[in-house]
């Protein structure tokens, strides 16, 4: 049922958006791929709002482009997981660049409007924002006018979780990305450390690089001492190399002269368009040549031609970029191999650290998690954590036919408590009173919570009104037992609690809300009689 159903209640279209926001939460823990999460997503998206179309868009700010991610329609459109546009054009490219939410309420009157979807009536767009970074946006498209305007901020809200969700995979991606690296360094590493003198070396080399990256070909040529030729030493592959190993390449002759003479990488994505190109294999359609430096001094290229321009895309660029800055030191280290194991030593010691960090990650996340749900003065749970479980036990008893009983407390005159003995002595008080409610439940099921400043609230799932008098009156006891001098009361020695009870066994006609009404109106009463007593809702 769409959201903007006017037979829709506002409580019940509330928990609908809560259900949505939970499902998508669960959807974050989970280990599948990414595409796949924002899939689900977008489909959960598109149900909830009774729209159409909804899509996820990510954008390259390199590229000056937003590429479609996620995508769920019931009508046929353009638009298709890969489909990709220009920032700035249309409504999405419109957010994408700016990072501003767009509503159309009726797309004939937007001027950037793009039609993608033949019939679209209406578009609401919000940017995925994480930090300061426009990272995607999230857009839905409906066939009605003014569509969306009761999903505005659920849209924004569910934007919010999924620019978690793209920077935590992000951070995985970027953490996968070192793993790999430290473990072709430490591939490449020993294979230089295994061969006999420099030829087996530089053999080893570009037999690792073809393998490891799937190329046509690779080949290493070094520099003579005085820095004015280049010597083809090894290669591997089908290339124009064939028969040339162990002589010289002319320093005007294609992208490895051009390299040569600037001393700078070169990468041709398409040699078909490059003048300078020396064809040897037709299958080639990109190449990268690498100067490899050691100690700053030229000593020779790398050269990788591949038939697949994917091998040597930004991140592969990246990683090779930096592999070949550690050929030098194979090169150089060939006949060093007391020197080379130090190395590989600390690549392992690296190898370790990052699991160990992404260890110390993950338990710092499960800490996180835990902690969201704790008060930070008392460490006894949080109103969050309170608001979550009174609506699990409320339905929980409601499908059971159980009762529920809510105990709320209050520390009587606690300010003047907190005026006469500083905030210090307040707190203090808090943190002890807490442990004592705490210590005085005796079933796990039972939770205690800090309602809001000195108010507690205490649910008792299967309890009866008779047990939760009882519960009551052993955590006034408990609290009494404390003896917390107050010193400033007219009316007692020692800090008191007032509480009011309400228990129930919940309808379908029943509200959470109302449940928790009678219990405030009880513990009201409590207070208004004199204090330190207990009340019960009538």
């Amino acid at each position: 049922m769409p959201e903007t159903d006017p037979t829709l209640s506002t409580r019940a279209r509330h928990e609908r958006q809560l259900a949505l926001i939970h499902r998508v939460a669960r959807i974050a823990t989970e280990t599948s791929p990414l595409r796949q999460k924002l899939q689900q997503i977008v489909v959960l998206l598109k149900q909830h709002m009774g729209c159409e179309f909804v899509a996820c868009v990510s954008i390259d700010a390199q590229a000056g482009r937003f590429r479609c991610e996620a995508m769920a329609s019931d009508l046929p459109t353009v638009i298709h997981v890969g489909y990709s546009r220009e920032l700035g054009s249309g409504v999405v490219g419109e957010v994408a660049a700016t990072g501003q939410r767009i509503y159309v309420a009726d797309v004939a009157e937007h001027p950037n409007y793009v039609e993608t979807m033949p019939g679209t009536r209406s578009e609401l767009c919000v940017a995925i924002r994480y930090n300061s970074e426009v990272m995607g946006a999230l857009n839905a498209e409906s066939a009605r006018t003014h569509a969306f305007a009761d999903s505005i901020d659920l849209l924004i809200t569910i934007a919010e979780q999924v620019a978690g969700i793209l920077a935590a995979s992000r951070l995985n991606d970027e953490q996968r990305r070192r793993v790999e690296f430290l473990g072709m360094l430490s591939e490449l590493s020993r294979a230089a450390s295994e061969a006999e003198g420099l030829n087996e070396t530089l053999h080893r080399i570009v037999h690792f690089f073809r393998d490891r990256f799937a190329l046509e070909t690779s080949a290493m040529m070094l520099v003579d001492d005085a820095g004015e030729r280049l010597r083809l030493n090894s290669h591997a592959g089908a290339s124009v190399f064939q028969g040339r190993s162990g002589g010289d390449w002319p320093s005007n002759l294609g992208v490895i002269g051009r390299a040569f003479r600037t001393g700078q990488a070169i990468y041709v994505p398409d040699v078909a368009e490059d003048p300078d190109y020396v064809l040897g294999n037709p299958s080639v359609v990109s190449e990268f040549v690498l100067p490899v430096r050691h100690h700053g001094r030229f000593i020779g290229l790398l050269n990788l031609e591949t038939s697949n321009v994917d091998s040597f895309n930004d991140a592969n660029r990246q990683m090779l970029s930096a592999l070949a800055e550690q050929v030098a030191g194979a090169i150089h280290l060939a006949s060093t191999n007391e020197r080379l194991r130090e190395i590989n030593r600390l690549v392992q010691e690296k190898s370790a650290a990052l699991a160990q960090a992404n260890h110390q990650l993950l338990l710092a996340n499960g800490q996180l998690e835990k902690l969201s749900n704790l008060d930070g003065l008392t460490g006894i749970a949080n109103r969050r954590r309170f608001d979550k479980a009174l609506h699990a036990e409320w339905h929980r008893a409601l499908r059971h036919n159980r009762p529920l009983s809510l105990l709320l407390i209050d520390v009587d005159e606690f300010k003047s408590f907190n005026d006469g003995n500083g905030h210090l002595a307040g707190d203090d008080a808090l943190r002890r009173l807490a442990g004592a409610l705490s210590e005085g439940l005796s079933r796990g099921e039972d939770l205690v919570a800090r309602y809001g400043g000195e108010e507690f609230a205490v649910l008792l799932p299967e309890t009866g009104i008779d047990d939760a008098i009882r519960v009551a009156e052993h955590l006034q006891r408990a609290v009494a037992e404390l003896a917390v001098a107050h010193g400033h009361s007219a009316h007692s020695s020692v800090l008191t609690l007032s509480i009011g009870i309400n228990s129930l066994m919940p309808s379908e006609t029943d509200l959470i809300g109302g449940f928790v009404e009678r219990a405030d109106r009880a513990l009201y009463r409590a207070k208004a009689m004199g204090r330190n007593r207990i009340e019960c809702a009538d």
